[in-house]
């Protein structure tokens, strides 16, 4: 029997009793440090506030109006399986996963591992609108969802339809190739943001508090035939192209647990291994890359950094074609 004691923001996250697979989320009217408190066969979480003491739990499982409810709270103990590990290994793999029906309340948690700095972890648009502004009346716009990593800093980003927010969910960079627990909560226009624990709180701008995503949420990058995707300029990793190339495991939405590694056995999809283990040869020492091009260390592979060289392709083996062999355009 133990206590854990939580920030007092009314918030109680299902990864302090379950960790790291979020069950669930309640919320509370009422503002009291949280404890945890964990007995046989049934989950009891309890505000204190001096000679105040409210089971929470006990309150949210007969319908008190003071709790809500997010997403998928199981009042009992639960085995849930470890899913395997899965590895994108090459900015081009992804996995198609289906329409994540989010409108009002939603949560994605997952665990993530990488030493490149730089790949689109998840991303989802809804249907394309031309925006509501006499000054642009041919801007397209979508509600999108998204996290990304660039510069080795994980984002978060979200748009119903009022403006864009953008969260970077921790100060400290997190491709150095440690496991990380994302946790992503929302309800209407507020939320969080949490890696391993630590809680970025936001707040989208604007009324809406809808999110209406239509299309299928991609893990790990996006298809090849881009045809219907429309890439908010925001989600730099998108219109860049950055795929994520380094290990997932552990993704639930909304509570659901998601077998990757079966998913994208059906799918066929190329470039993804049902395994996460990092090489500890340094792929940048045979000099990979050609014409001058600077080389780094990706995750079991190398990167060459062609600018600046004229050459291009994955080793800058690739020559540019020159303006004057470019053919005229007609008049």
């Amino acid at each position: 029997m133990h206590d854990i004691v939580s920030p007092a923001s009314g918030f109680v996250q299902s990864a302090i009793w379950s960790p790291p697979k979020a069950l669930g989320l309640l919320t509370s009217n009422e503002n009291y440090p949280a404890t945890l408190d964990e007995v046989p066969l049934e989950m009891r979480v309890v505000y204190k506030n001096n000679d105040v003491r409210l089971e929470l739990s006990r309150l949210a499982k007969q319908g008190d109006p003071k709790m809500k409810i997010h997403g998928v709270v199981a009042f009992k103990c639960e085995n849930v399986a470890t899913l395997d590990p899965i590895t994108f290994e090459t900015p081009e793999s992804f996995i198609s996963l289906p329409k994540w029906n989010a409108k009002k309340t939603g949560s994605i948690s997952f665990d993530f591992r990488t030493t490149e700095p730089n790949g689109l972890i998840l991303f989802s648009h809804g249907k394309p609108r031309h925006q509501k502004d006499a000054k642009h009346p041919q801007m397209i716009k979508v509600d999108f969802f998204a996290i990304e990593m660039l510069d080795g800093h994980l984002y978060l980003l979200l748009d119903m339809g009022s403006g864009t927010i953008k969260i970077k969910a921790l100060q400290k960079k997190v491709n150095d190739g440690e496991w990380y627990h994302v946790d992503f909560q929302r309800d209407g226009r507020s939320g969080t943001i949490s890696v391993n624990t630590l809680r970025t709180p936001y707040t989208a701008p604007g009324e809406s508090e809808i999110l209406d995503l239509d299309d299928e949420l991609y893990l790990g990058g996006l298809p090849e035939n881009k045809a219907g995707l429309v890439f908010p300029t925001e989600v730099w990793t998108a219109l860049l192209n950055y795929g994520y190339v380094g290990c997932i495991r552990d993704l639930f939405i909304d509570g659901q647990s998601k077998d990757i590694r079966q998913m994208a056995e059906v799918q066929s999809t190329a470039g993804v291994k049902p395994s996460c283990s990092r090489e500890t040869a340094k792929p940048c020492l045979s000099n990979p890359c050609k014409n001058s091009g600077m080389c780094r260390d990706g995750w079991n592979r190398y990167v060459c950094d062609c600018s600046g060289t004229g050459y291009l392709g994955r080793s800058c083996e690739r020559g540019r074609v020159p303006k004057s062999k470019l053919p005229t355009p007609l008049s």
